[in-house]
């Protein structure tokens, strides 16, 4: 098949629905209508002569062909979008555009309610997409811009990176308010003895400073329940003798009274909260424009 025989327009429309998995944000995403968008990917399927995609239960589920065809298209249209690229301005009280995040749970109960208080007054058709950091290929995803902006922890992005702090960040202890071995306070003889929750999120780095500075002071403890997620900690820790160590504002979001928040007997450092984003993105007008919105609600 020569590439004159196929209208280049339909394969952005191929890239963004191998991006989302499904017609609806796919079309969001391109500022089209859905029916628009399907009779587009009905005219590649014609011209390809493959099905493409399959609807299933988990969405639009590509099919063979398509997978092989879905690397080369991506970095074609990244090439392609960075030899057109203009200094263009970003409307964002015209634009539907959908900006994709990487954040973990606390993240979004820290943040999303302030970027969606901001969004629905002054940039009101403008959506946003949380992802869950996997354990492999953020770099790539950010890379190609299936991922705008990774904010929290995240201390393997370096390498071809931009970063802004945000605010600092301590680490607390949380505890059952009526705790039988802890008072007000927590001792380094407590903190070795009480069985811990380690809080192992994929893609950030709490847990391990955690253990560094452990390591280094060498201080000992018992996890006795290991957990990928922020959001869990206060139905467990208000129901059993278990503590955790985890940062401060993590804690200040749990509206819980029957959990305490003690100093650690250990001084661990404090952490920087930041976004990142790629460096193919430094310029670009709408990844910008939202970097300004979070720098806006976050910076201290």
């Amino acid at each position: 098949m020569n590439i004159k025989d196929i209208d280049l327009n339909l394969l952005i429309v191929f890239d963004s629905v191998m991006r989302e998995r499904n017609i609806t944000l796919a079309a969001r995403r391109l500022g089209l209508s859905q029916p628009a968008l399907s009779n587009a990917l009905s005219r590649l399927r014609r011209t390809l002569g493959d099905p493409l995609f399959v609807r299933t239960g988990r969405g639009m589920e590509p099919t063979p062909y398509a997978e092989r065809l879905a690397g080369p298209i991506r970095q074609a249209r990244g090439l392609i979008d960075d030899a057109l690229s203009v200094r263009t301005a970003f409307e964002p009280t015209k634009s539907n555009r959908i900006f994709t995040f990487y954040m973990t749970d606390i993240g979004e109960v820290v943040m999303l309610p302030s970027i969606l208080r901001y969004l629905q007054k002054e940039a009101p058709q403008v959506g946003i997409k949380v992802l869950r950091i996997p354990q492999f290929g953020v770099h790539e995803a950010m890379a190609t811009g299936e991922v705008d902006l990774a904010v929290g922890l995240f201390p393997t992005l370096q390498t071809s990176f931009f970063e802004q702090v945000l605010y600092r960040d301590n680490f607390v202890c949380i505890a059952r308010r009526d705790h039988a071995l802890i008072g007000n306070s927590l001792t380094e003889k407590q903190f070795s003895k009480i069985p811990h929750i380690l809080v192992a999120s994929t893609g950030t780095g709490h847990d391990v400073i955690i253990e560094n500075v452990m390591a280094a002071q060498q201080v000992k403890r018992s996890i006795a329940l290991t957990v990928p997620d922020f959001l869990v900690l206060p139905t467990i820790v208000e129901q059993t003798d278990l503590i955790v160590t985890i940062p401060a504002r993590a804690a200040r979001s749990f509206p819980n009274p029957n959990i305490k928040s003690l100093k650690p007997p250990i001084k661990f450092p404090d952490i920087e909260i930041k976004q990142h984003w790629h460096e193919r993105f430094h310029h670009d007008p709408a990844n910008k424009w939202m970097r300004s919105v979070i720098a806006r609600l976050f910076k201290a």
